[in-house]
C-alpha cells in the first residue's frame, strides 16, 4: 500500500512508451490474427514484424500472441494489452489529425521520442530543463522537436525573454498526446491485475472542503482490500486540478462539483449533498444563543472564503443587502488554517458542515444556529468523458459511491 499526497504534477511524467513502430505491429498482428497479412499492411517483412512484437512481450514480460500454424491468436494479455494500444493510436491519431489535417499518414511517422519531447518541453521553460524531464540530451531534444515540426509544418514552440513558450498548436497537441499517454500506463496496470493481485495507482485531485473523511475512508477501505494499490491525492485549487484532469496528470477530481458550461472534455458523478454552515471556536460568545442574527455576525470578523469558490459566493450573498459587511482581513481555502485562527479567537468562518464534523466531535469548534439555511453544495467527482477506468480506479469510484450514500442517509444535525 502506497499512499501520496503531494502537489499538481507535470501530465505525462514518469509513464515509459515503447516503441510507437512496434506498438502498431502488435495492433495490426491482433487485427489480423496473421503476422504475414501485418507485414503486408505495414509494409515490413514478417521478420521485422516477429521481433516488433517479441520486443513489445519482452518488455512486457507477458506472451500476448498464441502462434499456430493458421495465423496468431491473442492471450488474455494481449486482449487487455491491445484493448489500451488501439486507444493510444487513436488518441496519437485523432490528435495529430487536430493539429495539422494530415490524418494518420503523418501519424504513422509520430516517434515515442517525439512525443516524450514534446511533453516535455510543454512543461518547460528551458531545454536544458526540459531535456532532464524527458530523458533526453539537449542536442537530442533539438533535433527531434525540429524533426516534429518538419512532420506537422507548424511551430509548436517559441522563444521569448522569459523562456520557452508553446504554440497554440504545440500545447494541445501536446496536451493531447499526454492523454494519449495514460493509456499506456493504465496498460500495465491491467496486466498486473491479471495475476489477481491488484497494484494499479489512482490519481485524485482533493479540493479543498472537498470533504477529507470521505475520501480518507475510501482510500482506507480500497487499500485495506486491495494492500499494493497505489493512491496518489493532489491537494489543489479547482483551477489548477481542472487543468490537470484535463492534461491527464490525475484521474479525477473530488469535491464541489463546479464544471464550466464551456467545457465538454470533463464529465461529472454527483454523489452527496454537502451544506454550508457557519462555524467559531468551541466556547464562543455566540455558541451559547440560542438563535443568532445577522447583526451579531456583523459584529465579529471572519475568515472569507477565497474568491471565485462557490463558499465565498454564498458569503457575499449572506450580507449583499447590508450597509455594513464584517471585516474580512483574512482570506484563505485552507480548513487547517481555519481552524488554527478560530481556535484562537472570536472569528466566524463558513464551511461546509461535512468538513467539521470531527472538529465537532473533539469539542473543537461549533455549529452556530443560524437560520435560514444554506443551500447545500453538490459533491462528487469529475472526470474526463472519454476515461476507460482499470479495475483498481473501477474498485476505488465504486467504493466512493457506496461511502457516499452511506453518508447521505445519516441522520443530521443541523
Amino acid at each position: 500500500m502506497t499512499i501520496t499526497i503531494k502537489e499538481p504534477a507535470i501530465f505525462g511524467e514518469n509513464i515509459l512508451l515503447p516503441n510507437l513502430r512496434h506498438l502498431r505491429a502488435v495492433e495490426a498482428v491482433g487485427r489480423h490474427n496473421s503476422i504475414g497479412k501485418a507485414a503486408q499492411e505495414l509494409r515490413l517483412s514478417q521478420p521485422a514484424v516477429t521481433q516488433a512484437v517479441a520486443k513489445v512481450e519482452a518488455a512486457l514480460d507477458r506472451v500476448l500472441f498464441e502462434r499456430h500454424q493458421k495465423g496468431t491468436a491473442l492471450t488474455r494479455a494481449g486482449e487487455v494489452y491491445l484493448n489500451r494500444v488501439r486507444r493510444f493510436l487513436d488518441q496519437c491519431d485523432a490528435a495529430l489529425l487536430s493539429a495539422t489535417g494530415g490524418g494518420p499518414i503523418r501519424a504513422r511517422y509520430l516517434t515515442s521520442a517525439q512525443i516524450r519531447s514534446l511533453i516535455a518541453i510543454s512543461a518547460s521553460t528551458t531545454f536544458s530543463q526540459a531535456a532532464h524531464v524527458s530523458g533526453i540530451s539537449t542536442s537530442s531534444l533539438h533535433r527531434t522537436l525540429r524533426d516534429l515540426e518538419a512532420m506537422l509544418d507548424e511551430r509548436v514552440y517559441t522563444s521569448s525573454p522569459y523562456g520557452l513558450r508553446m504554440t497554440d498548436a504545440g500545447a494541445s497537441l501536446a496536451r493531447r498526446l499526454a492523454l494519449a499517454l495514460r493509456e499506456m500506463d493504465a496498460a500495465l496496470d491491467e496486466i498486473g491485475s491479471l495475476d489477481g493481485v491488484e497494484s494499479g495507482k489512482i490519481l485524485i485531485g482533493a479540493l479543498p472542503m472537498s470533504g477529507a473523511y470521505l475520501i480518507g475512508a475510501a482510500i482506507a477501505r480500497l487499500t485495506e482490500r486491495f494492500p499494493k494499490a497505489r493512491v496518489v491525492v493532489t491537494n489543489a485549487p479547482y483551477a489548477i486540478l481542472f487543468n490537470s484532469l484535463r492534461n491527464g496528470a490525475i484521474d479525477m477530481i473530488f469535491g464541489v462539483l463546479r464544471r464550466p458550461d464551456w467545457d465538454m472534455e470533463v464529465a461529472e458523478i454527483p454523489l452527496f449533498t454537502d451544506p454550508y454552515c457557519i462555524v467559531a471556536r468551541s466556547g464562543h460568545p455566540l455558541a451559547a444563543q440560542a438563535e443568532v442574527t445577522r447583526s451579531d455576525l456583523l459584529r465579529h470578523d471572519w475568515i472569507a472564503p477565497g474568491q471565485g469558490t462557490p463558499r465565498r459566493r454564498e458569503y457575499d450573498a449572506l450580507f449583499e443587502e447590508q450597509d455594513k459587511h464584517p471585516n474580512m482581513l483574512i482570506e484563505t481555502s485552507s480548513l487547517s488554517t481555519i481552524r488554527a485562527i478560530l481556535a484562537c479567537s472570536n472569528r466566524l468562518a463558513l464551511v461546509s458542515r461535512h468538513e467539521i464534523e470531527m472538529d465537532e466531535q473533539l469539542n473543537l469548534l461549533t455549529v452556530l444556529p443560524w437560520n435560514p439555511s444554506f443551500p447545500p453544495a453538490h459533491k462528487g467527482i469529475s472526470i474526463r468523458t472519454n476515461w476507460l477506468p482499470t479495475p483498481i480506479q473501477t474498485q476505488f469510484v465504486n467504493i466512493l459511491k457506496e461511502s457516499a450514500l452511506a453518508l447521505e442517509q445519516e441522520p443530521r444535525s443541523l
